[in-house]
């Protein structure tokens, strides 16, 4: 296996110019030398394609490679699908929020160049307006007990992606449970999760927001399962609320404003 295989960078974005610098600030600091981002815009009109324009510089001066569209699509997973067809890493990564640190991609991938796993997940930390709401710590048990790795610290074989793929657009709140129940549903596929944050993960997307879409999520989850064939999904369903109920009741609140990535630069 080469030194450093190349990662395939997969992000969606539609009017989000800020969430985008963010992003994309933090995959230029990430010190592992071999990244392809791969960028689906939702046709914006807020900036984010001249933004796009202005970056194509900043990669190359990194020896990072940008691939950017700008075209209507149906959803996030339609998006999604459009860059993972557009990837030719050996592994992958969906990202919509920042990089913790200039570590974080290099953390995961020593532990896939061995070639002992297939995929790799670590933890996040959700914050609403820099309070700190929920720690996924990244610690795996089993999927049949509602556990799922964050889609956004999850680096995986690309060509599971081929293998499981593609992501489903009927899914608007839940598409990456589906693939990574699909994956994980593999006795084969190796996981291993490390108890480190990879992500910022910044609260109010279609599953995180508003009590409507956690009830539509929660009907996606169980549709999800049941179009899987397993059995007692209201039960797998139920361990997924009570443990997403414990972590944010339960969590440590507090205010982190100071240590969330700052955009660079003038955009």
């Amino acid at each position: 296996m080469e030194k450093y295989p190349l990662v395939s960078i997969l992000s969606t974005f539609k009017d989000s110019k800020e969430m985008l610098t963010l992003v994309a600030d933090s995959v230029l600091l990430q010190d592992y030398p071999n990244i392809e981002h791969i960028i689906i815009d939702s046709v914006s009109k807020d900036g984010s394609i001249e933004l796009l324009k202005e970056y194509e510089s900043k990669y190359s001066e990194n020896n990072f490679s940008l691939i950017w569209k700008s075209e209507p699509d149906r959803c996030i997973a339609d998006g999604a699908n459009k860059a993972a067809k557009l990837m030719s890493g050996s592994y992958f990564m969906f990202i919509t929020n920042p990089f913790i640190s200039s570590e974080s991609l290099g953390l995961l991938m020593k532990n896939l160049i061995s070639g002992q796993y297939d995929a790799v997940c670590g933890g996040a930390i959700f914050h609403r307006d820099g309070m700190i709401i929920r720690r996924w710590r990244g610690t795996k048990w089993h999927w049949r007990l509602g556990w799922m790795a964050v889609n956004e610290a999850l680096c995986i074989r690309s060509e599971l992606y081929e293998k499981y793929g593609p992501f489903q657009e009927e899914y608007i709140n839940a598409f990456d449970y589906d693939f990574q129940l699909r994956v994980f549903m593999d006795k084969k596929v190796k996981i291993k999760t490390i108890n480190k944050p990879i992500v910022y993960f910044y609260a109010g997307g279609t599953s995180n927001g508003s009590i409507a879409d956690n009830i539509a999520s929660i009907k996606e989850n169980y549709a999800i399962l049941k179009s899987n064939n397993v059995k007692f999904a209201w039960f797998t369903v139920l361990c997924k609320c009570f443990a997403a109920f414990l972590a944010y009741t339960f969590v440590l609140r507090k205010d982190i404003s100071h240590e969330l990535p700052q955009k660079t630069g003038n955009h």
